[in-house]
């Protein structure tokens, strides 16, 4: 099965700095960035947000999956 997102970190303007993937293992948002950008990541794609490159997931009819309705580590 393909890791997936389980929950994210957020700085204080409430940027995505960190997400959790599969149970336990944590990464930094460069690292899942390249991640998704190798193929390692499946099921994810990036934009860009001020010059900044965030992850989103990609588009299905489940909301409960989307990274912004993960919980916070």
């Amino acid at each position: 099965m393909a890791p997936r997102i389980t929950g994210r970190r957020e700085n204080d303007s409430g940027g995505n700095t960190h997400y959790r993937i599969g149970p336990s293992k944590v990464v930094a948002r460069a690292e899942a960035v390249r991640m998704v950008e190798d193929d390692k990541l499946p099921g994810y794609h990036t934009v860009r947000v001020n010059g900044v490159k965030y992850l989103r997931d990609n588009p299905d009819k489940r909301e409960s999956d989307n990274i912004d309705n993960q919980p916070l580590i």
